[in-house]
């Protein structure tokens, strides 16, 4: 029996770029290549398995692509509010079509689900056959290689982070091959101040929204060995309760 103690607590999501789309990028490899390891394991990979996680990676395709839609389409709305209040005629205005998110939406239903516990339960199985090779990791996309040829000052995170008229979510993505961030904010170009550090990848700033509108900066750092490595990314938004929503961007 193959060594495993280094690979048991494999998890997807440690080893791909962690963002959606990634993950949709990555389970693609994963089922076109099943087919090749399928009779390497005990019990075999049944077909049956291999299209319903096929299936369910589909049907996360879509719904990503559904949620792009669905903001899309609020951003729409957002900007017709706007227009409804500001125009400076009685010309009519137009809602935004929402046919192509039914459609995408409609796709969705009845459709499988369980994609990370499907994979986890055949990538074990495949973890655990003599008969599978490195070379059958690496053509799943089960194990990763970090460039070490990429300059590290290139690294670079990317961060997202909006005012939501109470509070302030922030998400973030890091490079392929690195999990660790420190986040921190300054307001009003003063000092920074740490928010959080560690591996996960959003925070949520609930500290009081003033009355008169400041400037919020905030910028996320890539941890390595518990120093920042690379380039920061930074956002910058207003945040105050004397703006709209639609107004934060800087």
């Amino acid at each position: 029996m193959k060594n495993i103690s280094n690979i048991a607590n494999f998890s997807v999501k440690k080893y791909i770029h962690k963002t959606w789309d990634g993950i949709f990028d990555f389970f693609t490899q994963y089922g076109n290549n099943l087919g090749n390891v399928k009779t390497k394991t005990d019990p075999v990979i049944s077909d049956a398995d291999i299209t319903a996680i096929n299936e369910t990676n589909d049907a996360y395709g879509q719904l990503n692509k559904a949620i792009t839609e669905a903001e899309k389409i609020l951003a729409a709305l957002r900007a017709l509010r706007i227009r409804l209040l500001t125009q400076k005629d009685t010309a009519p205005v137009t809602a935004p079509d929402i046919q192509y998110l039914v459609t995408l939406l409609a796709a969705i239903n009845g459709k499988r689900g369980g994609l990370l516990w499907q994979e986890d339960r055949l990538t074990d199985r495949i973890f655990r056959s003599p008969q599978c090779t490195q070379e059958d990791y690496e053509m799943l996309g089960i194990v990763y290689k970090p460039n070490t040829s990429a300059p590290l000052d290139t690294l670079v995170g990317k961060l997202y982070v909006l005012f939501d008229g109470g509070k302030v979510p922030a998400h973030w993505t890091l490079p392929r091959g690195y999990n660790n961030a420190r986040l921190s904010s300054s307001i009003n170009h003063g000092d920074w101040v740490t928010l959080c550090e560690g591996s996960e990848s959003h925070f949520t700033d609930e500290r009081p929204i003033p009355a008169i509108s400041e400037i919020r900066s905030y910028r996320l750092e890539i941890m390595e060995g518990g120093k920042p490595i690379g380039k920061p990314a930074i956002d910058k938004i207003l945040v105050g309760q004397d703006i709209s929503v639609e107004e934060t961007k800087l």
